[in-house]
């Protein structure tokens, strides 16, 4: 207490020796903005934007208004410009652009014409299975039973769930069987998204206000491999929380766990990992990053939307892989796109979650609208309940099994490739 004591005297002396001479209204000026000014350098360094990150978009926009560096930009920006107008137009093969309605309605049939020439266009042959990362399966049998599908739901919106109760069933079905997939339990929940990307997004949602809902939080970090999907970014950006990417340890090319525990705080509120990523196709430890959010009681999402329809089914195929969904305790949520390899018309992904109290707060509710009460589980308001109606058809015609062996095809051929 002596030397608290001290220090509180000394502090006093200090202060009334170097203000002593100084009249009032300049000790309560130089107050104000030795305080005000504080507050400015914090809030400079401290921004969601790294200090590098700034200087480097300050320093480059300050070149370009340079005469001789502008007018390099400006030519180089036409270059890019010209090249990506070029290649539309040979891509769409001069076809003319329709830029208003027609005065009468098309004939149906005349209509279709237009539409199989206009999926004619491009250069790809992408239905025969080499277009990687676009286009993961092409069955023209099941498209028919697909299309017949969507057709008979495709005006029906979920949204309404009292109008249209059986589209609501089929989105509650798919949910409840991806999440056995990942080993949830009777408490694992979600929602379907239009993607991945929105998964990723509502993920980053849920848990931004988690944390100021319960943790007291007012301004999140989300901690990412550097190799996390930029959704990440996107969901850091619309949300104003603070995204911290982490270095990738250069023999494994997961991430770095030592400077990944090293980055955490206490305004952490998310870690996430990758089952696998996309730029190197790798996995991170989940193991261990579910050890850091146990120890430091932080949420953890993996995202499989990649690869999440091969992991799901590679054990059952005969292959090994380390644990990384809800059989580990500390992974709060799980991003799987059924739209890559589960084979679902594009427009699908499914966002799960291993307890309701953070589904809760990826909704979104209104109750002070003229209209009456408005709430959305996803971005989307309306969304199609063809495009779920798909989804759930496609999980069913595939089964199980079709899934196994799917899977058992896939890892065959990525043998196959490297032996040779």
């Amino acid at each position: 207490m002596d030397l608290v004591s001290d220090g509180l005297l000394l502090t006093k002396n200090t202060v009334n020796n170097l203000f002593g001479q100084c009249e009032p209204w300049q000790v309560a000026s130089i107050t104000a903005s030795s305080v005000l000014s504080s507050i400015w350098i914090w809030n400079f360094v401290f921004q969601d934007e790294s200090l590098y990150n700034r200087l480097k978009k300050f320093t480059f926009t300050q070149i370009k208004k340079i005469p001789k560096f502008r007018k390099l930009v400006e030519e180089e920006t036409k270059k890019i410009s010209d090249l990506f107008e070029n290649e539309v137009k040979e891509n769409t093969k001069s076809e003319k652009y329709i830029v208003e309605l027609p005065t009468q309605g098309i004939p149906r049939d005349e209509l279709i014409k237009t539409v199989n020439r206009y999926l004619d266009l491009g250069k790809y042959n992408w239905k025969e299975g080499f277009i990687s990362g676009a286009v993961y399966y092409y069955d023209e049998e099941l498209i028919k039973f697909l299309t017949e599908v969507y057709g008979l739901a495709s005006y029906t919106n979920p949204l309404h769930s009292d109008i249209f109760p059986g589209i609501c069933k089929m989105e509650a079905e798919v949910v409840r069987l991806v999440a056995k997939l990942f080993h949830g339990d009777h408490n694992t929940c979600g929602t379907m998204t239009s993607g991945g990307t929105e998964s990723i997004i509502m993920a980053c949602k849920a848990y931004r206000d988690f944390g100021r809902n319960e943790c007291n939080i007012k301004k999140g970090v989300i901690i990412v491999p550097r190799s996390a999907h930029p959704a990440f970014d996107k969901a850091a950006s619309y949300f104003g929380v603070r995204i911290v990417h982490i270095d990738l340890n250069p023999d494994t090319y997961s991430v770095d766990l030592k400077k990944m525990e090293n980055a955490i705080t206490k305004n952490t509120i998310l870690l996430v990992g990758s089952f696998p990523n996309f730029p190197y196709g790798t996995s991170d430890d989940i193991e261990a990053i579910s050890a850091l959010g146990l120890k430091y009681n932080i949420p953890v999402h993996v995202d499989c939307c990649l690869g999440g329809f091969i992991a799901a089914f590679m054990p059952q195929a005969g292959f090994f892989l380390p644990q990384f969904d809800f059989i580990l305790p500390g992974v709060t949520s799980i991003s799987a796109d059924t739209h890559k390899y589960g084979y679902t018309p594009k427009g699908s992904s499914v966002i799960l979650y291993s307890d309701k109290k953070f589904r809760h707060n990826q909704y979104y509710v209104c109750t002070e609208w003229p209209g009456g009460h408005y709430g959305s589980p996803t971005v989307s308001g309306s969304r199609s309940g063809g495009i779920i109606a798909a989804c759930w058809a496609t999980l069913m015609y595939f089964g199980m099994n079709g899934y196994i062996n799917s899977t058992k095809a896939i890892m065959e051929t990525k043998i196959f490739i490297e032996e040779q």
